[in-house]
């Protein structure tokens, strides 16, 4: 369904007008920017006559693709309510049509329906007397009771929406900076050593030697990828099968990304995810409130790694505990039950997901020492695999190639034991 701040077109012919324009803005910047198998976004100059680097075509792409999935999720429903409508309408005309009477017999007497018989019952003209008047239909030979299960089956018409099932948003990706590549590798420098021996010296003394070293860095383009074979039944009979694979592949690319931010192991194929990069700093819970051990960590951060955390990462589960702490006197230090909770701690901004290692919290300035460098955004294509040419079948397939980096581990840290 489209998201909470899409606004819905005054027409459906304004909608249609909308969506392809916005298609042919980004088939233009993809002309633009195409290099081999990925996109050079540099490339781009200017957006809507301004100026603009690959960071703002980035940004714009993004915005422009979740435009068009709310934009056609739209359009196509109004269009599923628009067929169900004229549907019934044809139906309603059929069902009022003149509907035909059966000739009356000769001599006199005339064919009675149900009515009649009841206004000549003699419990219709002793109605005076009675409280509810009432009439035996066996009289009139009507015995047998006309059900649904053996009547007419009442027609039903299935409306668009699909109720899809519950899966948990994506939150982690949107703390981390995205930039675009078109290496196989982001390769850096990091300092590794700083030795500083500056110090007051006498006239004509040796002044101090100070030490640096840098130390080349390099985070492999890895990729996620997912697929499922589709028959061409379902992708040429059903509108809006290819939409609904293509939106919940896309998902499941973007569920996975975030999970291995956090926790990803690092052994290839698997992005290093922040909980697993040597030199982040520690903060074991023990016996201090889960409050205390996080505002450690975030010294820790601040003392070690000289960076101010901006954002909090914890587990649905291990946030309960923390919005339900009470002081001794009862009360909810996270404000009372009729109070929506702030979510920060210590003022950082707490991100609540369920894609965070439960029992552990994650914290660290990601806005300043991390990146996401995409060499290939979420591609989506179609083809053959083994027998299905011949079986009626086709594949689906959904892959992503991204690097991530953490360019100042003491600029992090876990809590654990929460």
């Amino acid at each position: 369904m489209p998201s909470d701040n899409f606004t819905r077109p005054e027409s459906f012919k304004e909608g249609q007008e909308k969506l392809r324009a916005k298609q042919d803005e980004l088939k233009e910047i993809f002309a633009v920017s195409k290099e081999g198998d990925g996109y050079d976004y540099s490339k781009v100059k200017t957006l809507n006559g301004k100026p603009a680097n690959d960071v703002d075509v980035t940004e714009h792409v993004h915005q422009r693709l979740a435009e068009i999935n709310d934009l056609g999720e739209w359009v196509h429903s109004q269009r599923e309510i628009k067929k169900a409508h004229e549907n019934v309408t044809d139906a309603i005309a059929k069902e009022t049509e003149p509907v035909w009477s059966p000739p009356q017999p000769a001599g006199g007497s005339e064919l009675k329906g149900l009515g009649d018989f009841f206004v000549g019952s003699e419990a219709y003209k002793d109605r005076a007397s009675n409280t509810i008047a009432t009439m035996d239909l066996d009289s009139i030979g009507l015995k047998t009771l006309m059900t649904t299960a053996a009547g007419w089956a009442p027609e039903n018409i299935r409306i668009p929406r699909v109720e899809l099932d519950p899966q948990r948003p994506i939150a982690i990706a949107d703390r981390i900076p995205f930039f675009t590549t078109n290496e196989a590798a982001v390769v850096y420098m990091e300092e590794t050593t700083f030795t500083n021996n500056a110090a007051e010296a006498a006239e004509g003394a040796a002044f101090g030697e100070a030490a640096l070293v840098l130390t080349e860095r390099t985070s492999t383009v890895r990729k996620i990828a997912v697929q499922i074979p589709i028959t061409d039944e379902q992708l040429d009979d059903v509108a809006q099968v290819g939409a609904y694979v293509n939106q919940r592949l896309s998902y499941m690319i973007r569920a996975r990304l975030d999970s291995q931010i956090v926790a990803g192991n690092g052994v290839a194929p698997n992005l290093e995810g922040m909980n697993n990069v040597t030199g982040i700093n520690t903060q074991a819970k023990g016996s201090d409130p889960t409050p205390d051990a996080v505002y450690k960590a975030i010294r820790a951060c601040r003392a070690t790694g000289f960076a101010e955390p901006s954002a909090v990462l914890v587990h649905p589960n291990d946030w309960q505990e923390i919005r339900l702490l009470r002081d001794t006197n009862g009360n909810y230090i996270w404000g009372p039950p009729s109070a929506a909770a702030p979510e920060q701690i210590w003022g950082v901004p707490v991100t609540v997901s369920a894609a965070v290692t439960e029992n552990t919290i994650s914290l660290g300035d990601f806005a300043g020492f991390s990146g996401l460098y995409v060499r290939r955004g979420v591609d989506l294509q179609v083809g053959y695999t083994g027998s299905q040419f011949v079986e009626g079948e086709k594949t689906v397939r959904a892959d992503m190639r991204v690097a991530l980096v953490f360019f100042r581990p003491e600029a992090f840290a876990t809590v654990t034991g929460v």
